[in-house]
């Protein structure tokens, strides 16, 4: 699944993408996104970018791939290891 999020504060955006995925409202239960990354320091990441400088980060929450990448612009990539055969 790939979201575009042309936002510069894009974690809602992020969690929404990864709970679409998942099937599932990601922010329900014990497990939480901080476990995995700070989204304060993501936002920060990508926050006024105004270079042609593409930023990529991959991580892995929630038993899913998440890639994100961009400059002006976000894609934001979930793959979601549950549905993956080929993840152990």
């Amino acid at each position: 699944m790939q979201t575009t999020a042309p936002t510069p504060v894009f974690t809602p955006v992020f969690i929404t993408a990864l709970s679409r995925a998942k099937e599932r409202d990601i922010t329900v239960g014990e497990y939480v996104l901080y476990d995995s990354i700070d989204p304060d320091a993501l936002d920060m990441l990508f926050r006024n970018r105004r270079d042609s400088n593409t930023v990529t980060v991959q991580f892995t929450t929630h038993e899913a791939i998440v890639g994100i990448s961009g400059d002006s612009e976000r894609t934001i990539e979930v793959q979601d290891l549950e549905d993956d055969s080929t993840h152990e």
